[in-house]
């Protein structure tokens, strides 16, 4: 069994099935009445509190459709400027290829968007008293 390139939290959904199976897979192929390697039983209960975690965060997400996913809007201009901020170094940390990147761009875009519209709503009401 290989180890995956990334950690088990910045695996995808299909990453982590795949990762679950072939974890469930050579499981079964130990003889019976061996022992289970640690590193096989740790790596498969990472792997299931990972997709657990993710159920309860869909679960959430599903109840608060009708809330900003990233709650931008309930937040002060600083505080999206100095999340913003925060989220740009993250993105500086991780490599190129790593699926992190994903939730934090699409973070930062909702950024953008929160401090555009919010820039386009005080210039208009400059413009129109």
């Amino acid at each position: 069994m290989t180890a995956t390139k990334h950690p088990v939290y910045a695996l995808t959904t299909y990453e982590l099935n795949e990762r679950r199976s072939a974890l469930e897979r050579a499981i079964r192929e130990i003889p019976l009445g061996s022992p289970v390697p640690d590193a096989l039983r740790n790596d498969l209960g990472d792997v299931i509190a990972e997709q657990e975690q993710r159920g309860r965060i869909r679960q959430v997400s599903r109840r608060n459709d009708d809330q900003d996913h990233y709650c931008v809007r309930q937040q002060t201009t600083a505080e999206l400027e100095r999340t913003k901020r925060d989220l740009q170094a993250n993105l500086g940390l991780v490599t190129v290829d790593s699926p992190a990147r994903v939730p934090i761009q699409t973070h930062m875009r909702a950024i953008d968007a929160e401090l555009a519209e919010r820039a386009d709503g005080h210039h208009a009401s400059r413009l129109f008293p």
